[in-house]
């Protein structure tokens, strides 16, 4: 072989090569190119999904809370103050403040509480009032306690708790 076949069989298989090679190679980098974006934009979709979830939470946990700062949670409590006498805290643990609180007890139990101030007109947040407990051997060890109340609205609320003497 001389340095002419040499040079047309090379010329030749250049040739075949651009026609068929490279765009070969190009079909192939292109589907793995397709593969790739398939997989990332599955990956986003699933991102776009969390994303979606996660300000959806934070929205309805920033709508909770502006709803909590609009309300009132009247709580009841009976403390020990010396040896034999108690009294009965009624507290606003909400955010906003609460008119006409009350509370009620089992009739059983009505003996037990003063009610020297209730109705109480309104009780903003933090505030408290007590009630003196008068007790006995007779009187329970717990009771229900019903606390009640309004909103600046008057929307009616209640909590019933379990206090113990």
């Amino acid at each position: 072989m001389n340095s002419l076949e040499l040079w047309l069989q090379f010329k030749d298989f250049f040739i075949d090569l651009v026609k068929y090679g490279f765009p070969a190679v190009a079909l192939g980098l292109s589907i793995l190119s397709y593969k790739d974006s398939r997989k990332a934009n599955k990956v986003q979709d699933r991102l776009k999904e969390v994303e979606e979830k996660l300000k959806k939470y934070e929205l309805e946990d920033k709508e909770k809370e502006r709803e909590e700062a609009t309300k009132a949670c009247v709580e009841a409590r009976i403390g020990r103050i010396s040896k034999g006498k108690y009294k009965m805290k009624v507290w606003n643990s909400g955010k906003a403040t609460a008119y006409n609180v009350n509370f009620n007890i089992p009739e059983e139990c009505e003996e037990v509480v003063r009610r020297d101030k209730v109705p109480y007109e309104f009780l903003e947040s933090g505030k408290s009032f007590e009630e003196h407990v008068l007790v006995d051997f007779e009187t329970p060890n717990k009771f229900k306690v019903t606390t009640t109340w309004m909103d600046k609205q008057g929307s009616p609320y209640s909590k019933e708790q379990i206090v113990t003497i």
